[in-house]
């Protein structure tokens, strides 16, 4: 895998439509890289993650294309799986290869002078805050010797929050926040380097609002955040919470909170302890610890799945449609004819875009993609997956 001509030409010419595009629909600017000029490239470029788009958004800002390290259930998705790999190639990042592989293919992009793009987290946020970064992300850095460049996504949250639907219009903007020698990273320990890609990648949300009095406008802003919060904030049920419009409620104790054009909560009815999704989101990861320390029976189940059996991460294959219950040990699948059963401490567990949810069974290197037509909340099986193996470790 090689930085292409194809690559450089698809980059020059998309570049200026992309950044008309992202400005038109997100009031997005993106602000150009300009390094100092003892200064040499390819570099990495780490980037905090809000958004599906947010690879286009990076590379607006540096000269020459960015070879993203991508999750491999972007290959699944048919339009957009043969758009990215015949033009960016991104270098896949999945079940079914070594991280050798992966690695093999980054030295060679940089070999060839290829920028190369990470999203540490892996995941677009929830919460609006900066997600969980691995210490191998700190590994690859050393291990590269390139200069980092550590790239932050402000407003974003805001503007097209991942549990939502539609944009809501306010302001956004992407730049180089740092760069970092390999001369300033190289006496650093793993851990160390670790807490500084923390710290630079770190954005607040509401900060960068505030102190520019933007409010991000659009017509159903609460809609689907049911998608990332499952707990009721008032009397702490579980999956009691729906939404309209600017609004959500709880179905059991009549709570209701209004989200606001800057992306706090008014309290309608009933008590709204948290201002602000990042500290809800909190709270909802700490009643689930207390929710699984003495867990016994069904924890979480919901009916008609449509499951589909993901082949190498390119092909999915409807099997049929399912009960899915998890246990404090397991998860079922209930098939009409048939059930399976998979053990919590095989199973990875992720949500792509929305609310699609991803089960790995490590055991049978075996992937279930599962949609359901109810708005059903996915990331609760995997925060209650990764609670219940934190506990058995």
């Amino acid at each position: 895998m090689k930085k292409r001509f194809r690559h450089v030409l698809t980059f020059f010419l998309l570049k200026p439509f992309f950044r008309l595009f992202f400005k038109l629909r997100y009031n997005h600017s993106a602000e150009r890289f300009k390094p100092q000029k003892d200064l040499k490239g390819p570099y990495l470029i780490l980037a905090n993650h809000v958004m599906d788009v947010d690879p286009f958004l990076v590379a607006l800002s540096v000269k020459g294309p960015v070879f993203y390290v991508a999750s491999d259930m972007i290959f699944s998705i048919r339009f957009w799986s043969y758009f990215l790999k015949k033009l960016v190639s991104p270098i896949p990042k999945t079940k079914y290869r070594s991280d050798t592989e992966t690695i093999r293919d980054i030295i060679r992009m940089v070999r060839s002078g290829g920028n190369i793009g990470v999203f540490p987290e892996g995941n677009a946020t929830f919460s609006g805050e900066l997600m969980e970064i691995p210490g191998a992300i700190a590994k690859l850095v050393k291990f590269l010797k390139v200069p980092v460049l550590f790239y932050t996504i402000e407003g974003g949250y805001l503007t097209n929050p991942r549990w939502g639907k539609g944009v809501r219009k306010g302001k956004m903007r992407g730049r180089v926040k740092r760069v970092m020698t390999q001369d300033e990273y190289a006496s650093l320990s793993v851990q160390e380097l670790n807490r500084v890609i923390e710290e630079e990648l770190t954005v607040d949300e509401y900060e960068y609002a505030t102190t520019r009095n933007l409010h991000f406008r659009g017509k159903k802003r609460a809609e689907h955040l049911e998608s990332a919060f499952f707990m009721c904030p008032s009397c702490g049920r579980y999956e009691t919470l729906y939404s309209e419009k600017h609004t959500v409620y709880c179905s059991e104790c009549g709570f209701q909170a209004r989200y606001t054009t800057q992306g706090t909560f008014d309290a309608v009815k009933g008590d709204m302890p948290y201002a602000r999704t990042p500290a809800w989101y909190e709270a909802q990861k700490e009643s689930l610890k207390r929710y699984v320390a003495n867990a016994d029976g069904e924890l979480f189940a919901d009916e008609e799945e449509r499951v589909l059996h993901v082949e190498r991460s390119i092909r999915k294959t409807f099997i049929g449609e399912a009960t899915i219950r998890l246990f404090a040990d397991k998860v079922r699948f209930e098939f009409d004819d048939r059930s399976e059963e998979w053990p919590i401490m095989h199973i990875d567990a992720a949500v792509q875009q929305r609310n699609k949810l991803i089960l790995y069974n490590q055991n049978e290197a075996k992937t279930y993609y599962l949609l359901n037509r109810e708005k059903r909340n996915a990331l609760k099986y995997v925060l209650t997956i990764e609670a219940l193996q934190k506990k058995e470790r």
